[in-house]
């Protein structure tokens, strides 16, 4: 990826390598075709659903614990 043409993304609570997925979903949001955007959604909703059942019982983030 050429990052003087694209500029550099900072999100808190993601990996350097984890910003060229996210543009891919978000490309597939996006796209022409009505069956990409609704199988991006659903791999998001997926993702969600497994990342609410890895989350501690206390549920608090890991930068957030004291």
């Amino acid at each position: 990826m050429n990052l003087t043409k694209a500029g550099r993304c900072h999100m808190i609570g993601l990996h350097a390598d984890e910003i060229e997925w996210v543009r891919l979903l978000v490309s597939l949001l996006r796209h022409a075709d009505p069956l990409a955007p609704e199988l991006a959604r659903q791999a998001l909703e997926y993702v969600q659903t497994v990342a609410e059942a890895a989350r501690p019982a206390n549920d608090l983030r890991p930068a957030a614990k004291g």
